[in-house]
């Protein structure tokens, strides 16, 4: 995922899919124009974001890559389909209608890049409820106290302008000014104002190596900070940093538990190569 500037927001997975209406497109909305052709970089760097004016790119990426940004799901969550929809490469260029604000488009083009899958890739899907490997997210504490950069949001001060979430002495980056009921998930951090917490849940899930189910039973709305170093993202990594793991137990109070629980599947019915323009 590219790293969102000042005239750039990376189209990051912020809310959990709707998996129901994955096996159906229509009166979905549409960019209005869409140009998909073989990508020809010569390594495996991806990028997928939206810019002002409506505009959606992804550059070197797999169709298994699009369809979790569409869909905002684990890669644990796409079964099926031929071997080459995880080898072969594409670039998209998308244009949609005006110029909402980019934090706005960033949901449309999550729904109008799976239209495009649809008339593309004449990609089908549809969704099964499978038992798999996952992570459980519970609270750290038995007392239920979270750890410094988890706390409820306060409601008053959504009315406010803008304002960064705290960051942890040291942290890697500051956060940005935001809006209440926003955030971000880029690597190695993540942060929110004013958001549910099930958010958090994805926002994790999207760099875990399996899916993440909030257990915790939270349900208001919360500002948190999490920072990590990228590499190990298993419980019983050696290797120096602060893992996901650790940094979740330390900064937020919470802790990841490797369980098999059941999750939405989306399963590859039907795909083809698109037709490059």
């Amino acid at each position: 995922m590219r790293r969102a500037g000042a005239s750039i927001v990376a189209l990051v997975l912020l809310t959990s899919a709707v998996l129901a209406s994955s096996g159906q497109a229509q009166n979905a909305p549409a960019f209005e124009v869409v140009s998909v052709k073989p990508s020809a970089a010569q390594n495996d760097q991806t990028t997928s974001f939206v810019q002002p004016g409506a505009r959606y790119t992804a550059i070197n990426v797999t169709l298994r890559m699009l369809v979790k940004t569409a869909y905002g799901v684990h890669d644990d969550q796409i079964a099926g389909g031929p071997a080459w929809i995880e080898t072969e490469r594409f670039d998209i260029a998308a244009k949609g209608e005006g110029n909402p604000p980019g934090n706005v488009f960033r949901d449309q083009a999550r729904l109008m890049l799976r239209q495009t899958l649809a008339d593309r890739f004449k990609l089908v899907l549809r969704t099964e409820r499978r038992e798999i490997p996952i992570y459980a997210l519970v609270v750290a504490r038995d007392d239920g106290r979270f750890g410094p950069q988890l706390t409820r949001s306060d409601a008053s001060e959504c009315n406010g302008p803008e304002k960064a979430v705290p960051t942890a002495p040291n942290a890697a980056e500051p956060n940005p000014p935001m809006p209440c009921g926003s955030g971000f998930s880029r690597a190695a951090h993540v942060a929110a104002r004013g958001m549910e917490f099930s958010t958090l849940a994805t926002n994790i899930s999207n760099w875990a190596d399996r899916v993440v189910v909030d257990r915790t039973g939270l349900m208001s709305k919360f500002d948190w900070d999490l920072q990590w170093t990228m590499e190990p993202l298993t419980p019983d990594a050696t290797r120096p940093g602060v893992s996901l793991f650790t940094a979740l137990r330390e900064q937020l109070g919470l802790r990841l538990e490797p369980r098999r629980g059941p999750v939405d599947v989306l399963v590859v019915n039907h795909v083809e190569r698109p037709v490059p323009d």
